[in-house]
């Protein structure tokens, strides 16, 4: 785990000051145990929020709701990974029945 100068040292634009409001603002959730500890996941947070914010031009009412879209997207692509890896699991015959729905369904 990494302090906030670690955090600080790695991410460019980032001061400590602009660190801690982020996470009173709950955009990073630091591990809590006396002092806050910080993963690699929350560097890459922390790094794009300040290219949304500095290089993007977004507003900083607006990255919540960005990063929100972002937790989303990644949330149902582990999610399809899973199916992808269950269907893979199956029969051959069960796998080419589910392939041939799935077109059926995308020709509406």
């Amino acid at each position: 785990m990494l302090t906030e100068e670690d955090v600080v040292a790695r991410v460019s634009r980032l001061t400590v000051t602009r660190l801690r409001v982020f996470v009173s603002q709950g955009l990073i959730k630091p591990e809590e145990d006396g002092a806050p500890a910080y993963s690699e996941a929350d560097i890459a947070r922390a790094a794009l929020i300040c290219n949304l914010e500095d290089e993007m031009g977004f507003d900083e009412e607006d990255v919540p709701v960005l990063l929100n879209l972002i937790d989303q997207i990644h949330g149902l692509r582990s999610e399809l990974r899973g199916f992808v890896e269950a269907i893979d699991a199956l029969p051959p015959d069960v796998r080419t029945t589910v392939r041939l729905r799935i077109e059926q369904w995308r020709r509406g």
